[in-house]
């Protein structure tokens, strides 16, 4: 069976991932297509870490781009979003040109066990997201029922209820999604202060009970969502379900600045990578990737 790589391969991965993307992609979307590269069945690629708030897949991806940005090939122009350096496009070039099957560079017997790829450890930059996360399961119900009609409503929704009821199906509350000013259209959502993956049965029960109440549902978690509920969520002939789970709650939390406080840091490794670059010297593929 096909394992994830372990971090120092993952970023071959990931830059070949972007690579891919046309250069540039969001971290979904850089997610979705590493797994695709990786043909990783369903009980890998949701292998969840320790803290239950991210899968290990996720976090190797996330561990990846950092060290590809300290090295120059990844650039992070947005929030969540990445594209490659022209030093990068030019490594992941070269790559492609040296493998023609990407995947007979890292067969399916190299592995590393969570413990000895520090999987347990968070991202550089990123211990943030496990701090906020951590707050966030200390609420009341209702609180996190208030925190998600705060987030909806800084986003763009008008008329946010939260109904609470136990008997409304899973539905906590609902919300008209404004756009450009102009339509409008119903949203219901759902609220889901858990540690455990958010699976199938929930998707399937919260579209059950949006039928004749909404085209569109809206499902917020601390967790994560199974591979299998994430399938369901945009099943074909079914009213969509978007999803999001912990890792882009605190996104989207830090984004609008809500239970968040940004604290200005001196970005040593940029201005390391500013003076690599002024006095000439390049990253190193073979270093870096072990290309020959």
């Amino acid at each position: 069976m096909q394992q994830i790589p372990p971090r120092t391969a993952m970023q071959r991965w990931t830059l070949m991932a972007v690579h891919k993307l046309g250069g540039s992609g969001h971290n979904r979307e850089i997610n979705e297509q590493v797994s695709r590269m990786l043909n990783l069945p369903d009980e890998v690629s949701a292998k969840l870490r320790s803290n239950g708030r991210e899968t290990v897949l996720e976090h190797r991806i996330a561990w990846a781009r950092y060290h590809l940005k300290s090295q120059g090939l990844l650039d992070n122009p947005q929030r969540s979003i990445w594209a490659l350096t022209e030093t990068g496009a030019q490594q992941a070039n070269d790559i492609a040109g040296q493998i023609s099957d990407i995947t007979a560079a890292y067969p399916a017997e190299i592995t590393l066990s969570d413990a000895d790829t520090g999987d347990d450890a968070p991202v550089s930059g990123e211990e943030w997201r496990d701090d906020l996360l951590t707050r966030i399961l200390q609420l009341s119900p209702g609180a996190f029922e208030r925190l998600c009609q705060r987030l909806l409503r800084e986003s763009g929704f008008v008329q946010v209820q939260v109904t609470g009821s136990s008997n409304d199906g899973g539905i906590d509350g609902n919300g008209l999604l404004q756009m450009a000013r102009l339509i409008s259209f119903p949203v219901l959502f759902q609220c889901k202060r858990w540690q455990n993956p958010v699976g199938t049965s929930v998707v399937r029960d919260f579209r059950g009970a949006m039928y004749g109440r909404a085209d569109r549902g809206l499902i917020i978690t601390t967790s994560t969502f199974t591979a299998d509920a994430r399938k369901e969520a945009v099943r074909d002939g079914a009213p969509p379900v978007d999803l999001i789970d912990g890792y882009n709650l605190a996104a989207n939390l830090r984004e609008l600045k809500l239970g968040v406080q940004e604290i200005v840091v001196v970005d040593g490794d940029w201005f390391n990578q500013l003076e690599s670059w002024a006095s000439g010297s390049k990253p190193n593929s073979h270093e870096v990737f072990g290309v020959s």
